[in-house]
């Protein structure tokens, strides 16, 4: 080939047309495959590139689809704790001597023992209408370090959080139902103390501050892969 090339450049040199026109012809003849291949490649790396794109917008899709159902389906577990909360303090007997921290661990009990159990129930139907939600979103952002989003922490981060609220309630729910606790074993006492401390409004927080953080992924990851 290289023997080829130099004999065309002097046959230009001479301006030889009669040899010119048939050694373009052969160039061409010989070229056309290498130009063939180097398109095919080319053609191959933007259908790749495009494939990547679309999967890595479906699974954003699918993610922030399945947050927007956990989170609009969360509100009426918070509400029932928060009504749960509301029995706490009314059974708190504020006008006795004593302790307040005593009393309202008293009310708490008061609480549980009176309408725990049937509050709990109504709140377990509750989560378990909710719990569909929370083994898909779960189970989306594990299939999703597949990708190797850039900052997926962030959102992963996010998601456990999210998710954290459902079962911090459910924990308080489980702990609702059983009346028959042995108040005064030490454990027993320290998860009651755990369930006064759940805050609904924390929590209403929390899902707010954490969706913000996963839509802000979210946003950033669509300008990348479209940008």
């Amino acid at each position: 080939m290289q023997e080829f090339f130099a004999w065309f450049i002097d046959a230009l040199a001479s301006r030889n047309w009669s040899k010119i026109i048939p050694a373009l012809a052969e160039i061409i003849r010989t070229t056309a495959p290498v130009f063939t291949v180097l398109i095919a490649y080319q053609a191959l790396k933007n259908w790749k590139r495009q494939d990547k794109a679309k999967r890595e917008s479906e699974f954003l899709d699918s993610l922030i689809e399945a947050a927007h159902t956990f989170i609009a389906e969360m509100p009426k577990p918070v509400v029932l704790l928060q009504i749960a909360k509301i029995g706490m303090d009314s059974h708190t007997r504020s006008w006795e001597e004593g302790d307040e921290d005593e009393k309202a661990i008293a009310g708490a009990i008061a609480y549980i023992e009176k309408n725990g159990e049937l509050d709990g129930k109504r709140l377990l139907d509750c989560l378990e209408e909710v719990r569909p939600s929370v083994i898909k979103l779960r189970s989306l952002v594990a299939k999703g370090q597949v990708f190797c989003f850039e900052n997926y922490t962030s959102c992963q981060d996010s998601v456990a959080f999210l998710t954290w609220n459902f079962d911090r309630i459910e924990a308080f729910t489980g702990f609702i139902r059983s009346p028959s606790w042995n108040w005064q074993n030490p454990e027993v006492r320290v998860r009651l103390k755990d369930a006064m401390r759940l805050d609904p409004d924390e929590i209403r927080k929390s899902i707010e501050d954490n969706n913000v953080t996963l839509l802000t992924f979210a946003g950033k990851t669509y300008s990348r892969i479209y940008g």
